[in-house]
């Protein structure tokens, strides 16, 4: 190692002293032993994490090679190694810093000959999923799964245990896909490849071998882990691998420091595992904890809500962000009459900001992709220009494309692609070869629609063709331009099958997810209606309009951000906007009967709201459209934990267009808009509006939309409170449908 220079180790003792506070400079000193360090949302832990890396290498002469950090992304890895590097500056190397995965790699490459093999492949999603479709059309499970979802199944399976043939035993009822995998085990180990979980599992067999296991922990003195509420079950295994001694509880090395924050906990559905960080402390004795609480990023006032909406969740550790920076009337709630005024109301939001030039730090979060539709619709009306990050726009999503291509050719029979698109989507067993038929008999009968050219082709197809063909075509009788586009939307979905096709496509939540598109589609047709827009060809009309308003250059604009609550970790913007915070939309209907999934669903909306520097704007409906009906929506039980001393809660529903965009620039200290319209000095919400009560009055000590369990029912949502004589009589939406039930059977949670 190359001889320190006094004026970089002053430089970076200095940055200790000045730069961190005091629970930051312990996580950087205390160099021996397990150490969990909870950084709350905006504390500053990158920042810790890698000067706790220059301290070992600067001021306690550990060798580069002692020290690894793990951490999730490449994105992650790459902007720790850069601050490292500034730390050391040019006389010092650098430790491993990188991903679970680029380590395991790196471990398994260099002892190949404990492997068995001397070289060995990565398969890459789109290698395994041809190696199981090869597997799967010999199975009995053809049809009916996916290699997309097998490959979740086998993905989900690695990440949950370190034995895959006990977890198949334990956990896969189902015998052919025990099968298929087992097949596809033996394929892969032919080829002598992994695919990206084996990495983990492959690596967590290294360390089952005692000789490799004591030669990595004599050479890795430290090791540390960044975002650890993130880690999965094997992550959590290969960690005690590298780290822990002989006996239970024991460190085996000089220091084990893990960074994270379980309140920030929201990739269950990835195979994470809050507990790794809840039980850290059983699982590694002596552990020293540190709570970083001081918040660099967000005012007061949103980190007050902040607390006070993640203090309901049992399974976490405690702790209290604060910040220095102060702020008031900071976060405000609006109820709006329905999804598309709500639109409307952010749109006017996002102008307020453009016209005052502070649009560029500002996100729209949502809860699920479904939700953008009618939020893009409303920034294209207003020309605020934006950013879809993580996503597709929607009316570019595949299963858009998919619906619409069908219309397409109601209004244009010559549409070849929209015909090549949907001939066989779903599929009806035409190949390539039908297809090429086709499209060569088309080019020499150019004059003729596809139905023209499929009653010349049909005689010269085998009789199982033909009956897909004349099923395909079928959709498209007495079917004109002028037909109501909702209508025939629906019956193009039921007579295809569509929605089954998305959900044998798909793992499970991508195709819940898909299918809420197409019901939006569905959703936006009679939303276009009410507005005299019926017949498809007013609907394709409308809808490419939209798609071209979105294609606008941009170049040099600044853009509003629009993205999923679960895309917006790690990121933070002066303003932030969560619209949909309602009972079934956020929490999810999928989390409201069981306790563990309905707090991830609060710790998501505790992400979201530690994203907002400055404002924080919350919205919700009262009526949202589902098939063209407008059902009445409950606001989300996580309105009623904001504490309203930090957050104005006002009723929108009757605000004229002008009224929103003076209220906007009144809250945001700008100067009151559209002098033309404004005829009064000093704006007042309107008279209907009447503040919401974020917390109801408690009859018998309970409160509507409350949480409760009940011994038989199980989890439930309390829909109504009768007080009669000296009973109180809770209405509770339970998983098996609505009771009426003595409060006396049933407790709060």
């Amino acid at each position: 190692m190359a001889e320190k220079k006094e004026s970089d180790v002053f430089d970076f003792n200095t940055f200790i002293k000045e730069e961190l506070n005091t629970e930051q400079r312990k996580a950087v000193k205390n160099s021996a032993g397990p150490l969990l360090v909870i950084a709350g949302a905006g504390s500053g832990k990158t920042r810790v994490i890698t000067a706790r890396i220059t301290h070992l290498l600067r001021n306690e002469q550990v060798h580069p090679a002692q020290i690894i950090s793990l951490t999730f992304t490449n994105k992650a890895a790459n902007e720790m190694k850069e601050r490292i590097k500034k730390f050391l500056g040019s006389d010092y190397g650098t430790p491993f810093v990188g991903t679970f995965h680029s380590y395991c790699l790196y471990l398994l490459k260099t002892n190949t000959h404990l492997i068995g093999w001397d070289q060995f492949s990565i398969l890459d999603e789109d290698d395994k999923r041809s190696l199981l479709t090869k597997i799967l059309k010999k199975s009995p499970l053809y049809q009916k799964q996916t290699a997309q979802q097998v490959s979740y199944a086998i993905s989900l399976a690695k990440n949950q245990c370190s034995s895959l043939s006990d977890y198949l035993k334990n956990n896969i009822e189902n015998e052919h896909l025990h099968e298929v995998i087992q097949e596809y085990e033996k394929e892969k180990k032919k080829s002598k490849c992994f695919d990206f979980d084996d990495l983990l599992l492959e690596t967590v067999k290294l360390f089952e071998n005692e000789e490799f296991k004591q030669d990595h922990q004599y050479q890795v003195r430290h090791v540390l882990v960044d975002e650890y509420q993130d880690t999965n079950i094997i992550q959590h295994s290969l960690l005690k691998h590298m780290a822990a001694g002989p006996q239970r509880g024991e460190l085996a090395i000089d220091s084990l420091c893990v960074v994270g924050d379980e309140d920030q906990s929201i990739y269950s559905w990835r195979g994470a595992t809050v507990d790794n960080i809840i039980h850290f402390k059983k699982d590694f004795k002596k552990t020293v904890q540190i709570k970083i609480e001081q918040n660099y990023r967000s005012k007061k006032p949103i980190l007050a809500i902040a607390n006070k909406v993640i203090a309901h969740n049992k399974n976490r550790n405690e702790k209290k962000l604060w910040s220095d920076k102060p702020g008031r009337d900071c976060v405000r709630i609006l109820q709006c009459l329905s999804g598309y005024q709500e639109a409307d109301i952010i749109a006017r939001y996002c102008k307020v900001l453009e016209n005052n030039k502070s649009l560029g730090s500002t996100a729209i979060l949502y809860r699920t992709h479904f939700q953008s539709r009618v939020l893009e619709e409303a920034l294209i009306k207003q020309s605020i220009p934006y950013n879809l990050v993580g996503g597709v726009r929607f009316y570019e999503r595949k299963e858009i494309k998919d619906i619409l291509a069908y219309l397409r050719l109601i209004i244009n029979p010559f549409d070849r692609v929209a015909f090549m698109r949907v001939i066989n989507c779903p599929s009806r067993g035409l190949g390539d070869k039908f297809l090429e038929e086709f499209m060569a008999l088309w080019d020499t009968e150019l004059f003729l629609n596809f139905k023209e050219i499929i009653t010349k082709i049909i005689p010269t197809q085998p009789p199982l063709k033909q009956e897909s063909i004349k099923e395909f075509v079928k959709l498209f009788h007495n079917t004109t331009p002028q037909a109501p586009a909702a209508e025939i939307m629906a019956e193009i979905l039921t007579g295809v099958g569509y929605l089954m096709y998305v959900k044998k496509s798909y793992e499970k939540q991508e195709a819940e997810e898909r299918q809420a598109n197409i019901k939006e589609l569905l959703n936006a047709a009679h939303f276009f209606a009410q507005q005299g827009k019926v017949t498809i060809e007013q609907f394709l009309d409308e809808v490419a309009l939209l798609v071209e308003q979105t294609a606008v250059e941009v170049k040099g604009k600044e853009l509003v951000t629009m993205m999923t609550l679960h895309a917006a970790k790690g990121l933070e913007f002066d303003h932030v906007i969560i619209p949909g915070i309602e009972e079934n939309l956020f929490p999810s209907p999928r989390s409201i009967n069981e306790i563990n999934a309905l707090e991830e669903e609060r710790r998501l909306f505790y992400v979201g709201i530690t994203r907002a520097r400055n404002r924080l704007l919350l919205t919700h409906a009262r009526y949202r459209q589902t098939y063209g009906q407008m059902e009445e929506a409950a606001p989300s039980r996580f309105l009623h934990e904001v504490p309203s001393q930090y957050a104005q809660s006002e009723r929108a529903a009757a605000w004229q267009q002008y009224e929103v965009t003076t209220y906007f620039s009144r809250w945001l200290g700008f100067a009151s808009a559209n002098p033309e319209v404004m005829t009064f000095s000093q704006f007042k919400p309107p008279a209907s509006v009447v503040p919401i009560k974020t917390k109801p009055l408690l009859k018998g000590g309970f409160k509507q939309h409350q949480t409760i369990k009940h011994k038989v029912f199980g989890i439930g949502i309390i829909k109504e409170i009768e007080q009669k004589q000296s009973k109180t009589f809770v209405t509770a939406q339970f998983k098996i449908g609505i009771k009426k039930i003595d409060s006396k059977f049933i407790q709060t949670i």
